[in-house]
C-alpha cells in the first residue's frame, strides 16, 4: 500500500572497483584464476560495503505488508536471472573476440601523441587491428583516464578499436612498445581464449610488413621501442585492495544508517479510539495503456481494497516507552499464534544504540521489526502511539490504544 521513503546512506566505492568496470566484458570473461580472484576479490568488498542499498531494498519491500516475502522472492530470482544473462553476453562476446580479433598493436602513451597518431591511423586503416593498452596513467582521475586516447581515436575514420586489456600483455609478456602482433584464430576452451603467436615485431607498427612476414614467429625488435608508462591495470587494482581497510569501512556504513533513518517521538494515545479510513482514490483523467485504450476513465473511482486484500497488521508503537513496548510484545504473540500477519513498526528508537536497539527490541518481541516512514504515517494518519492498522471490509480502521502507565 504504502511506498517507503529510501533510506540516503553513504558508502565507499573505491578506484579499485572502478578500475575493474574500465576492462571489457571480452577481458573478464577469459580471467586467469588469479586475476579472477583479485577482480571479484574489489567487487565483493565494494558491495559488502555497500550495505546502504541493501537495507534500503530490504526495507522497501517490507513496508508493503503482505507481498513481502513474494516480492523479495521475485526480486532474487530476477536479480540472478539478470546476473546470468550477464555473464552469459559476456562470454558469447569473449567467444566472438577469440575466434575473429587477431592482430593487436600494443602501445603506450610513453609513444608521444605522434607516435600514437601514427599507430591510430594505421589502425584505422585496418579496422583487424585493435590498439592495445595496459593500464592508465598513475595519479590520473578514474573515468577520465581513457578519455584522452577516445578524443584522438575519433579524429580517424573510421574510429580505430583501442581497448584496455592488461591480460594480453601478461600473457605475452610484452614489456615495451610498440610491438605488432599476429594470432591465430581462438579457441574457447575451459572459459578461455587459446590462440598462438604467429608473428610479433617490436618496434613496428606496419600492417602490411607483418603480413608479409606472417608466420615467421618471434622477429625480435626491428625498430626504435620505449618502455611502458603506464603500470599494468591487474597490478594496480591488486595493491589498492590491499591498502583499504574494508572492515572500518564496512563498520563505518552499517553504523551510518541511523543519521538518516527518520524518528518520530510521538505522543502517546490518551484515550481509546477507532479510526474508519476510506482508501478510494479518484483517477483526475483518462488512464490509457499504450496504444492509448482507455483502462481508467476519468472520474473513476477506484479502492484498492476492491483488487487487493490487505491481510496484515501494524503495530505501531514506541520503544522507549516500556510499558508500550510489552503490550506490542503480547499484541504481536497473540496475532501470530492465531495465524495472522505482523508487522511491527517503531515510530522511534535512540540513535545513539542503533543496531544494538533495534536488533535488541526484534528479540524482545521475537519477531522482526521496521521502521515508520513518512509515507506509512501520512497514508494512514498516524499521530498516537500506540496504534494498530487492519483493513475492515472497504476501509481501513486506525485503533488508537492508551496504555496504562
Amino acid at each position: 500500500m504504502t511506498r517507503s521513503k529510501r533510506v540516503r546512506t553513504r558508502f565507499y566505492k573505491p578506484c579499485a572497483v572502478i578500475m575493474c568496470l574500465m576492462i571489457s566484458a571480452t577481458t573478464q570473461a577469459e580471467l586467469s584464476a588469479r586475476e579472477k580472484a583479485i577482480f571479484d576479490a574489489a567487487k565483493n568488498q565494494a558491495e559488502a560495503v555497500d550495505l546502504g542499498n541493501i537495507l534500503n531494498d530490504i526495507e522497501r519491500q517490507r513496508n508493503r505488508g503482505g507481498s513481502l516475502l513474494g516480492d523479495i522472492v521475485e526480486r532474487q530470482e530476477s536479480y540472478g536471472a539478470g546476473q546470468r544473462d550477464v555473464k552469459a553476453l559476456q562470454e558469447r562476446k569473449a567467444i566472438e573476440a577469440c575466434e575473429s580479433r587477431t592482430r593487436y598493436i600494443f602501445a603506450s602513451r610513453s609513444l608521444g601523441e605522434q607516435g600514437l597518431r601514427d599507430i591510430f591511423a594505421e589502425a584505422s586503416a585496418h579496422p583487424e587491428i585493435t590498439v592495445v593498452f595496459q593500464g592508465i596513467p598513475e595519479g590520473s582521475k578514474i573515468p577520465k583516464a581513457f578519455l584522452d586516447l577516445q578524443a584522438l581515436a575519433k579524429e580517424y575514420d573510421p574510429v580505430p578499436s583501442i581497448a584496455l586489456n592488461p591480460l594480453l600483455f601478461n600473457r605475452h609478456d610484452v614489456t615495451v612498445v610498440p610491438e605488432i602482433m599476429a594470432l591465430t584464430e581462438g579457441e574457447w576452451i575451459n572459459q578461455k581464449c587459446h590462440q598462438s603467436v604467429r608473428t610479433r615485431i617490436a618496434g613496428i607498427t606496419s600492417a602490411k610488413f607483418l603480413e608479409e612476414r606472417l608466420d615467421e614467429g618471434d622477429l625480435g625488435k626491428l625498430g626504435p621501442v620505449v618502455g611502458i608508462s603506464e603500470p599494468n591495470l591487474m597490478d594496480v587494482i591488486a595493491r589498492r585492495i590491499q591498502t583499504v581497510d574494508w572492515e572500518e569501512k564496512k563498520n563505518r556504513a552499517v553504523e551510518n544508517v541511523w543519521n538518516n533513518v527518520p524518528m518520530y517521538p510521538l505522543p502517546a494515545a490518551t484515550e481509546d479510539r477507532i479510526i474508519k479510513i476510506d482508501p478510494t482514490v479518484e483517477a483526475l483523467q483518462d488512464i490509457k495503456d499504450a496504444n492509448g485504450r482507455v483502462l481508467i476513465s476519468a472520474g473513476t473511482r477506484v479502492n484498492p481494497l476492491d483488487i487487493k486484500a490487505f491481510d496484515s497488521i501494524l503495530i505501531v508503537f514506541n520503544p522507549l516507552r516500556e510499558e508500550e513496548l510489552q503490550v506490542a510484545k503480547t499484541m504481536v504473540e497473540e496475532y501470530v499464534n492465531s495465524g495472522k500477519s505482523v508487522i511491527p513498526v517503531l515510530s522511534e528508537i535512540d540513535k545513539a544504540q542503533g543496531w544494538e536497539m533495534y536488533n535488541g527490541i526484534a528479540r524482545e518481541i521475537n519477531h522482526p521489526v521496521y521502521m515508520l516512514t513518512p509515507e506509512l504515517k501520512q497514508r494512514f494518519g498516524i499521530m498516537r502511539t500506540l496504534s494498530v492498522v487492519r483493513a475492515s471490509g472497504r476501509f481501513f480502521e486506525l485503533r488508537e490504544v492508551k496504555v496504562e502507565r
